[in-house]
């Protein structure tokens, strides 16, 4: 069988009894209540996946739809969407990340009949919205919105771009289409504005989990992302006609749910307040709008989401951007041994690199690669190779013992543009101690020593 959500919630069930919780009582998505139910989770430190059963719809009906969310909230759970077993270091699933992204796989067009993704298919006033759930995720919030991956095909190249992004509900049939400057989505809109044309556009509301890991790659603009994807999943993935465009546009077939819509060209209207990956609010803006052709989908389909700003959007974004930046500095800088995208730093704006450093310039070529590389990156840490980058207590450690602040210390000004109010300017802490000179040797115990003993039994 093909890979899909189903396949992948009745695996962890199995492989890891407990590590999804399912909320069978009745809860609200439009008055914040699982997003207040995630949050307490979080706050009592517990990292499970949670279906909610037994969700309101945004038109305040019972919701035949589940809401699913956590998938990515621990790396661990990152390791299995990618059928890589137990984890026994975190730079693994990096370097499983940029084995992945390097390669190409294939993909499997089958007819609508045997796609379960066509299983329920709504069209004209059928294709109604008020269906689903669409949560409010913050108390400011303009309005409800669906989190998950918007997929469009250019229209002079032929390629499919999926992307993370953001639709505000609007009404039954019309919704925002978050297609910033920084998005390859933005180019392939203004493709078709140029020509007048209205540009097709669908939204994945629930796949297997590494068909989405997949969508975070830096992958550059003109990539085949449904190559990406199924090198991801590991096997073909399977295509079939739209309902819209027919075998002009394409879409997953084992998607949960499909929304098909259409963006007309030179219409603005407005979106947010939103609470984003930043946790602070996006500002009002006004952006392209969706207006909804057909709906389909499984039956019994469970809709994914992400509450944003959280361990499971960083880890969701961050790890296939680890993974991505470490294949680009592997080609300059041999001596790389890891990198790692913070929660600190939202997945985002702060990066730690260990590397065995074999000139004193390398600490400042890799952190300008990945500033190249990352247009949201703000500060990058580089240590040596004896420091564990995915413990931040080691890496401050470095900072502080192995930083002489007068001149390891760089601020590079003019550097960024992606968001404003962050400022374009970036930092470089070289943390790395000194190839030349005397320097303390940092204290051990024997390695066999630790082995040896075991602690465990005393834990029970």
């Amino acid at each position: 069988m093909s890979k899909d959500l189903r396949g992948f919630l009745a695996f962890e069930e199995e492989r890891r009894p407990g590590s999804i919780i399912r909320v069978r009582e009745p809860i609200d998505p439009n008055k914040f209540e699982t997003i207040a139910f995630l949050h307490n989770l979080d706050q009592l430190g517990v990292a499970k996946m949670v279906l909610f059963e037994n969700v309101l719809t945004v038109a305040g009906q019972p919701s035949p739809f589940p809401l699913f969310y956590n998938s990515f909230i621990t790396r661990q759970f990152c390791a299995d969407t990618l059928g890589m077993g137990d984890l026994e270091s975190n730079m693994d699933l990096s370097l499983e990340v940029s084995r992945r992204e390097a390669q190409k796989g294939e993909t499997e067009t089958v007819a609508p009949e045997m796609a379960p993704c066509k299983e329920v298919v709504l069209k004209g006033s059928k294709a109604d919205l008020r269906i689903f759930p669409i949560p409010m995720h913050h108390k400011d919030d303009a309005g409800s919105y669906f989190t998950m991956t918007c997929i469009m095909k250019s229209l002079e190249g032929g390629f499919y771009n999926i992307t993370f992004t953001k639709n505000m509900y609007y009404g039954p049939s019309r919704m925002s289409f978050s297609a910033h400057r920084h998005h390859h989505l933005e180019a392939m809109v203004q493709e078709y504005e140029k020509k007048d044309k209205r540009a097709p556009v669908i939204i994945v509301l629930g796949h297997h989990p590494a068909f989405y890991f997949s969508s975070c790659c830096m992958t550059p603009y003109g990539n085949e992302d449904y190559l990406t994807a199924s090198a991801f999943l590991e096997e073909p993935l399977r295509l079939t006609p739209s309902e819209t465009w027919g075998e002009d546009f394409l879409v997953p077939a084992d998607s949960e749910i499909i929304i098909e819509g259409e963006v007309p060209p030179h219409v603005r209207e407005s979106q947010n307040p939103f609470g984003e990956v930043m946790r602070y609010y996006q500002w009002k803006m006004e952006v392209p709008v969706l207006e909804v052709t057909a709906i389909t989908y499984r039956k019994k389909a469970v809709l994914q989401d992400i509450w944003p700003g959280q361990m499971d959007h960083w880890n969701l974004g961050g790890i296939p951007k680890e993974g991505s930046v470490f294949n680009v500095i592997k080609k300059n800088v041999r001596g790389i041994r890891a990198i790692h995208l913070p929660p600190s730093g939202c997945g985002r704006v702060i990066c730690y690199i260990s590397i065995k450093k074999e000139f004193d310039n390398e600490p400042r070529k890799v952190a300008m690669q990945a500033f190249v590389e990352m247009p949201n990156l703000k500060l990058a840490v580089v240590v040596d190779d004896d420091i564990d980058v995915f413990n931040e207590r080691d890496v401050l450690w470095a900072v502080g013992t192995r930083t002489h602040w007068d001149k390891d210390l760089d601020v590079i000004r003019k550097v960024q543009t992606f968001r404003d109010w962050l400022g374009d300017a970036v930092a470089i802490i070289d943390a790395t101690r000194p190839l030349d000179g005397d320097f303390p040797k940092r204290n051990e115990i024997p390695q066999e020593v630790i082995d040896r003993v075991n602690v465990s039994k005393y834990l029970k």
